[in-house]
């Protein structure tokens, strides 16, 4: 048989199932001990209770997340990816803001723990952040799908702390909202209130001016020609004015930004500034935005001719405003996509968004330089006209026209300030709470039904990992299929487990017991094997396999067919022939001191209760190997083939000693008998391949004390027996007791 083929034979389930029903014991005390242990943590852990919050998040609002910094490039929003929320109600600075809000230093920090830590030098500081670390680890922030919800959930073993901190940090992250929000107006505001007084002294002394000047020259009013270019001029002025004005509040909305940018100190966001820094040079000199402004340039100029001749209304008017709108949006996508071009890069949340809005406003910048250029083009053009005129007349119109440029500067600065005014009082935030967090009646964990549940499979797959590690690291032969593979050669007969053995000789005890029924099946195999052969050994792989207890068994049983039998004791170790057959009291002599010369051979053999003779060891020698090297002891077996139809020798273990490997070959072959839980498995291949070598003819294997666990046949041979009456009787199971050596 290959030995590969004995290694690597795959597991069946008969294999399987053979395992755990000799193990079943060992399997379900791991599966108690592991739900035991499951119980006693449900026991002892400490219950934690969760309280959540829902928000909405309305990002169409002034005040969602979206618009608190800008707008975005591509002026949309996507309502379903409110990620940015989630990530901003999980920032550091809200996590700070609940400990400060609801004096967790304290509440979570035992006073002598604090105290401690405090007088190990560690700051307040320090233990808020350490405390943020474990918010972080306590709330959940999950979105609703496809909604624009909000669930903030916080576990925590105190029912009322996890509610207080749920309310307060949906409270602290609307505030945040609303105060990031007004950054923008907040900023305006200031811009046009700076500007203001500034205005005011210009116009007042351009209208000093303007009154001097037509005191001095006596002309106060202006020619028809001179009315209409200074309408015209003042109307060009006013639209220049706007707009420098909106790109002003733009590049200050831009500082704003990068101001902001600056406030985080990572090396992530340090490169990525780094980067933005160097796209923003270059961006000036694209040339596909370059191109795109000048066209806008043009669009606006081609718009103004249109609208000298024709209304609002007119289609070639309509078509003009739509190429400009569609020019205007390319710009944008331009700007956008040349400032993000490069590797993506993770940021945090709020410094992401202010990097967008600084792209916003660089985009509207470039819109802004098109269209101031395209009115300044325009205002020129009439101011070449103007210088036609009379210069006395030029001037009276350049002072009128300074007076209406302030004034309506003024005006609209005026009305921006009050818009700015109102949109910082009516910003709020957008996070409005649905449901408020309540008091959490009930533990969410642990949760017991699920924790035993998990315990039971925990314990069933760590009982069938422990049952498969046992059966590994179990190196004994389990079963009658393990043993006939590890071997190669055939089994000749199966001894079931005796139950409560009280004789030895249980064939003579019990003859007609299954278990004796098994042993004369054997005898008949062996003989039949044998045929015209007379001897064989008995021996074993290792000790306790009852391999004396079978020879003598065997021996009795092949007598009680009118065959001449003797049994010849050759263990000169541990000789147990004499003790099962009961025969210490007459036991003088034996075949050693036959080898000797110290007594003749009929001498040395005995009877036993006239069914089969006996050659028991006799005096146990120093040295066995002297004895079983000599040529007398194969002059002692040719005389006994001669005497008798089988010889039945008990020897020692193949393992143990060399014996059987010196003297096998002077039998006409060898049995080995193995025992299920006993034998090794390398130790049974090891064995035959040591008789084979030195040409012992291995007749078979007897396996004995065989059982429901190890052999299929056990069904057969001792489950049932019959009684006298014919009747089926199942036998009680009882304590089996070693079937001897």
């Amino acid at each position: 048989m290959n030995e590969l083929d004995n290694e690597y034979r795959e597991l069946t389930l008969e294999d399987i199932l053979r395992m755990f029903k000799k193990r079943f014991w060992f399997f379900m005390a791991i599966v108690i001990g592991v739900v035991v242990a499951t119980g006693i943590y449900l026991v002892l852990a400490t219950p934690i209770y969760e309280a959540s919050v829902n928000i909405k998040v309305e990002p169409t609002s002034k005040s969602s997340v979206s618009d608190i910094f800008m707008n975005q490039v591509t002026g949309s929003y996507s309502s379903k990816d409110i990620s940015t929320e989630v990530e901003l109600i999980k920032s550091r600075t809200n996590f700070e803001e609940v400990i400060r809000r609801l004096g967790l230093v304290d509440k979570m920090y035992e006073p002598e723990v604090k105290e401690r830590l405090l007088s190990e030098g560690y700051t307040e500081d320090d233990l808020v952040q350490s405390l943020t670390y474990t918010l972080s680890e306590m709330i959940t922030v999950s979105p609703v799908k496809d909604t624009r919800i909000v669930k903030v959930a916080v576990q925590h073993p105190d029912p009322v702390l996890a509610k207080d901190i749920a309310n307060t940090l949906a409270e602290v992250y609307n505030e945040k909202l609303a105060e990031l929000s007004k950054r923008d107006i907040t900023m305006k505001k200031q811009f046009i209130e700076s500007q203001i007084p500034v205005l005011e002294e210009d116009l007042k002394k351009s209208t000093n001016e303007l009154k001097a000047f037509k005191e001095k020259t006596g002309i106060y009013v202006l020619e028809e020609q001179a009315r209409w270019l200074l309408q015209m001029i003042t109307t060009y002025d006013q639209q220049y004015n706007n707009l420098q004005i909106s790109m002003e509040e733009k590049i200050a909305q831009k500082k704003s930004y990068e101001e902001l940018l600056k406030q985080f100190d990572s090396s992530e966001d340090k490169t990525f500034r780094d980067k933005w820094l160097k796209t923003s040079e270059t961006l000036s000199r694209n040339p596909i935005i370059q191109q795109l402004k000048s066209k806008l340039v043009e669009l606006q100029v081609e718009l103004a001719a249109l609208r000298q001749q024709y209304p609002e209304t007119d289609p070639r008017v309509r078509a003009k405003l739509t190429q400009i709108a569609e020019t205007e949006n390319l710009i944008k996508k331009e700007t956008e996509e040349f400032i993000r071009t490069g590797e993506t890069q993770t940021l945090n949340p709020a410094y992401e968004t202010a990097l967008t809005g600084v792209i916003s406003a660089e985009s509207t910048i470039q819109i802004l330089e098109a269209r101031l250029k395209a009115v300044d083009r325009l205002r020129k053009e009439y101011e070449k006209e103007l210088s036609k005129l009379p210069t006395i007349e030029q001037q009276l119109l350049e002072l009128q026209r300074q007076i209406a440029v302030k004034e309506n500067l003024y005006t609209l600065l005026l009305e921006r300030l009050e818009e700015a005014r109102i949109s910082e009082a009516a910003v709020v935030g957008n996070a409005a709470i649905i449901d408020p967090a309540r008091v959490p009646r009930y533990p969410v964990k642990p949760n017991k039904k699920l924790s035993l549940a998990i315990g039971g499979v925990l314990g069933i797959f760590l009982g069938m990992l422990a049952v498969f590690l046992v059966e590994y690291a179990d190196k004994t032969l389990k079963t009658e299929e393990e043993i006939e593979r590890y071997s190669g050669v055939q089994i000749l007969g199966r001894i079931p487990q005796i139950q409560d053995l009280k004789d030895e000789l249980h064939v003579k005890a019990s003859p007609i017991s299954p278990e004796s029924e098994a042993i004369k099946m054997a005898a008949s195999n062996i003989s039949f094997i044998l045929g015209d052969k007379k001897s064989f050994a008995i021996t074993s792989v290792s000790p306790s396999e009852g391999k004396s207890f079978i020879a003598a068994n065997l021996a009795y049983s092949m007598a009680s067919n009118d065959t001449k039998v003797i049994l010849v004791d050759l263990d000169m170790r541990r000789p147990r022939v004499e003790k099962i057959l009961k025969l210490n009291g007459r036991k003088t002599k034996g075949i050693v001191d036959v080898v000797l010369g110290k007594i003749t051979l009929n001498e040395a053999i005995l009877n036993y209760e006239g069914v089969f003779d006996v050659l028991p060891v006799g005096s146990i020698p120093p040295n066995p190997t002297v004895i079983l090297s000599s040529k007398k002891l194969t002059e002692i077996f040719e005389e006994l083939k001669k005497r008798y139809d089988t010889i039945v020798i008990d020897m020692p273990p193949a393992m143990v000693t060399s014996d059987v490997s010196m003297v096998g070959n002077k039998f006409d072959g060898v049995l080995l008998v193995v025992k299920p839980g006993t034998t090794p498995r390398d130790g049974l291949r090891i064995a035959v391949q040591n008789l084979r070598t030195v040409n012992i003819n291995v007749l078979g294997l007897l396996v004995n004390g065989v059982d429901e666990k190890t052999s299929s046949y056990y069904y057969y041979y001792y489950h049932y027996y019959y009684t006298q009456d014919g009747t089926k009787k199942k036998i009680r199971r009882k304590k089996s007791r070693r079937t001897g050596e």
